[in-house]
């Protein structure tokens, strides 16, 4: 078990492609959640000191603070999952504790690919899952993700995976106890369509990836590859891709533990989707994305738990928290009011994110994952330190996109060193 933070997105040699087939984000999923990918023969390994190379043939991709897997060393010391401290075009370094033999031997064939965050699959079906995180200190919830042509539905319209988390799951389609989204009038409106042709609904809680506009039966904008970004450890997990609709601007996904105020909060796991449950033709853009608009406010919409901080109950909203000074500015996300860089420390301006029920309780916090103060002070993918109170800490910045104006993207800060929880 491990509770590294690995990140991994589109352009990694051997990164599974994003594009407009049924299936596509469940074959993304596996690979970035259980398999990993990218899987190399390692030559030898040397130390020298505390730090390990491995040679590798050429070209291997593998970059620097990427966490990648060891597997096959006689020598315990060497495997596992490790942080790159530096590459070349044939060899990646890190970090080995103790005095294994050098060079490490093996009675196999020693590899090194990219190390999956470690979740489970619980339950498997033709482009149909459900994960689990294995660490006993997680509330261990299910995401159970659906990414087939719903039944009735065209298959050259949007494309998109139906995403529910739920406290328990006898089997692949059958739920136990609480889940999310969840109405007890409508008990399978996120799971089973309803309806027929463009008048269809055809589900509610959505992680798109392949669409050509607010309407879904618009088609799914062609066959290219999406961009995508994910963050994560063995406990939950951020995602950003593009959905296609105004061109490859990505939005936000996720489904993660967050760090409760309440003691002993048995519910306290956070799913973040595209909200829409409209007649397949609808072209109203409400409930439709979580871009930068939607993601950087307290609205609720796409946003849910399992059930509110009395552990009683259906599944309760949560916003992402902005901070604000009484007159309507933001403090706590991206703005034009905040320079960069901010002169008093020449620094980057991070605030942690909090989760706030529509009924106005403050439920917790999201760990690893920051509001950036100034507007646009990096570029999607760039791996910044020295922020101020943050020492000894990495972050990526990954870009959310306003689908009128790519030069209003705004963006999250993501801790890659962590741990961010234990």
């Amino acid at each position: 078990m491990s509770n590294k933070v690995k990140w991994m997105f589109n352009g990694m040699t051997g990164a599974p492609v994003l594009t407009n087939n049924w299936g596509s984000m469940v074959a993304l999923l596996d690979a970035c959640l259980v398999n990993g990918f990218n899987l190399q023969t390692v030559a030898t390994i040397t130390r020298t000191g505390s730090t390990a190379t491995a040679t590798l043939s050429s070209g291997h991709g593998f970059v620097v603070d990427q966490v990648v897997r060891v597997a096959g060393c006689d020598q315990p010391e060497y495997n596992g999952d490790v942080t790159l401290t530096a590459v070349t075009s044939a060899t990646v370094s890190f970090s080995v504790a103790g005095a294994p033999v050098t060079p490490a031997s093996t009675v196999t064939t020693i590899t090194v690919k990219v190390a999956p965050l470690g979740f489970e699959t619980v339950f498997t079906d033709t482009n149909k899952r459900v994960y689990r995180s294995p660490n006993v200190l997680s509330n261990r919830h299910f995401l159970r993700v659906d990414d087939n042509v719903p039944a009735g539905y065209t298959s050259t319209w949007a494309k998109f995976a139906r995403v529910t988390i739920a406290e328990g799951m006898a089997d692949i389609d059958t739920f136990v106890g609480g889940r999310a989204p969840y109405s007890p009038p409508q008990p399978t409106a996120n799971e089973i369509p309803s309806g027929s042709g463009t008048s269809m609904f055809s589900g509610w809680f959505k992680w798109y990836y392949a669409r050509n506009s607010s309407s879904e039966s618009n088609g799914d904008n062609g066959a290219w590859a999406r961009s995508w970004v994910l963050v994560g450890d063995d406990r939950g997990f951020f995602l950003s891709n593009s959905s296609g609709f105004g061109g490859d601007k990505r939005i936000l996904h996720a489904f993660t533990d967050f760090d409760s105020y309440k003691p002993g909060d048995n519910y306290a796991s956070y799913l973040i989707a595209s909200e829409r449950y409209r007649t397949v033709s609808d072209a109203n853009t409400s409930y439709a994305h979580q871009d930068a608009a939607s993601a950087y406010s307290l609205d609720t919409t796409g946003k849910t738990c399992i059930r509110n901080y009395t552990q009683i109950g259906d599944n309760a909203r949560l916003g992402m928290l902005s901070l604000n000074d009484g007159n309507t500015q933001s403090l706590s996300n991206r703005s034009a009011f905040f320079v960069f860089p901010n002169g008093p420390d020449y620094s980057l301006v991070l605030h942690p994110i909090y989760l706030r029920e529509s009924t106005g309780h403050l439920r917790g916090i999201l760990p690893g994952q920051f509001w950036i103060h100034q507007n646009q002070p990096y570029g999607h993918l760039s791996v910044i330190d020295n922020v101020i109170g943050y020492e000894g800490r990495k972050f990526l910045i990954v870009t959310l996109s306003s689908f009128s104006d790519e030069t209003n993207s705004c963006g999250f800060a993501y801790d890659i060193t962590g741990p961010w929880r234990p």
